[in-house]
């Protein structure tokens, strides 16, 4: 009977033996690549590496150090943002190597000027459009279809004022005269519009969607990549770089009435609201863009014999996951407007119902953003 016993035992350990595991699994390797302007853009690729963590071999090379891609299993592809894209070089460097990207997982993502994704640009002489954060993003997914990204993000970043080239002096300027909300950049040498949380939260979405290892809870530590002592005004101390914009806001100026505001759900129970309130007041809502994060529709109805056009944004933001983030704009003159305001009231009554509306301007923890969904 002992003597079964043993040879069931030794069986048993030599079976334990010959399971494959995890732990000796090839680990896989991976590649950071980025364009940079002005400098934000590196910092936050060694601020991603470092949430991704040293034990994770990922090489941070910038676009010309790049020979072949093949040693790779996957591939982060940053950038900053030129005219509402990714940059020019960074577009070469995806059309030059599409066959190889195509062929492993991929991730974008781009520092840029602002980071509200239910945000609309109307300029003179063009349609309005969607701005901002991963918007920015979307012309390159949809020029290169073989390449899927697993993740992709938009964080803001930084501008120091006195560093900007003419070019880019001069485009901020122009912006600033044709935003109809106004500007927070104003009176600042240094302007951030980065969310931390959202550069943490796509990092850990590399360590959980790529390489299949728990996200990482102590990001905070890393922060220090990205926080900065330099003043945000060399005159005025008391002015700050970084201000988040509230997630309930209401403006009504001769140039525009705005209203955002946050309610708890997804984008699908946000499109379905929508809808409904499209059909009871008659309202032809008209798609104009959809994304995993957000939807872009210009509401049209006739007022006293005037076709007007509200556009409507509802967006979910990786720093705030089951809420979404919903926008009306009408660029009407007051006196024509009424109708439209009268109805964008209506609208937000029905997303407001039922206790969704999320009051306050509580931010989010890293821990509560991990902890979502548990």
């Amino acid at each position: 009977m002992k003597r079964r016993i043993r040879i069931i035992g030794i069986f048993l350990i030599v079976a334990m033996l010959a399971l494959p595991s995890f732990s000796h699994a090839k680990a896989k390797k991976g590649l950071l690549v980025y364009d940079t302007g002005y400098g934000s853009t590196s910092e936050v690729a060694y601020w991603i590496k470092a949430i991704i963590g040293v034990e994770n071999h990922l090489d941070v090379k910038r676009l010309a150090q790049v020979l072949t891609l093949k040693p790779y299993d996957y591939v982060i592809i940053g950038s900053h943002t030129r005219n509402e894209k990714p940059s020019e070089a960074t577009y070469k460097f995806v059309e030059t190597n599409q066959n190889e990207l195509a062929k492993k997982e991929i991730a974008y993502f781009l520092t840029c000027g602002d980071n509200d994704e239910t945000m609309i640009l109307k300029t003179p002489g063009s349609e309005p459009h969607t701005i901002a954060g991963r918007n920015y993003l979307l012309d390159i997914i949809e020029k290169f279809p073989t390449i899927k990204p697993v993740v992709i993000g938009g964080f803001g970043g930084r501008q120091v004022a006195p560093t900007l080239g003419t070019k880019d002096s001069l485009f901020m300027w122009l912006l600033s005269k044709l935003a109809k909300e106004g500007v927070p950049w104003e009176g600042l040498d240094i302007w951030e519009s980065l969310i931390i949380e959202r550069v943490e939260v796509f990092a850990n979405e590399i360590r959980t969607k790529i390489l299949g290892i728990p996200p990482r809870k102590d990001v905070e530590k890393y922060r220090g990549y990205w926080t900065s002592l330099q003043p945000a005004n060399l005159k005025d101390p008391t002015k700050v770089k970084f201000k988040p914009k509230p997630f309930n806001e209401h403006h009504s100026t001769d140039r525009i009435f705005f209203t955002r505001s946050r309610i708890k759900g997804s984008l699908d129970e946000a499109i379905a609201l929508l809808k409904t309130w499209s059909t009871q007041t008659g309202i032809d809502l008209r798609e104009q863009q959809k994304s995993s994060f957000n939807v872009y529709y210009q509401a049209v109805k006739t007022y006293d014999g005037n076709e007007l056009t509200t556009n409507v944004v509802a967006a979910t933001f990786p720093e705030d996951p089951g809420n979404v983030h919903i926008s009306f704009r009408s660029y009407d003159k007051p006196d024509e407007r009424k109708g439209a305001e009268e109805d964008i009231t209506k609208a937000e009554t029905i997303l407001w119902a039922e206790g969704r509306k999320v009051e306050g301007e509580k931010r989010q923890t890293i821990s509560e953003i991990l902890s979502y969904g548990e």
